[in-house]
């Protein structure tokens, strides 16, 4: 587990990238579900970022929303 009490670290370039394809208005919501991820074991983290980062690349032009992080996260196993 990464220093900081035991507190996982995102990766240093997660919160501008989330934010350019962030929905208006999604911000608090958003931030409550990556807490909410932060809690995940290193598997359970790496899971979650990856499907985050695929979503992102995804050429749909469509924001993401809070709601599709949580759908994320629920996807992740044992979350």
């Amino acid at each position: 587990m990464p220093a900081g009490a035991d507190q996982p670290v995102l990766p240093p370039e997660f919160a501008g990238m989330l934010s350019r394809v962030l929905a208006p208005g999604e911000a608090d919501a958003a931030a409550e579900v990556i807490q909410e991820a932060l809690t995940l074991d290193d598997r359970g983290l790496a899971a979650f970022l990856e499907a985050v980062a695929a979503r992102m690349e995804q050429p749909d032009g469509l924001a993401v929303t809070a709601a599709e992080l949580r759908a994320l996260l629920v996807a992740v196993p044992d979350a």
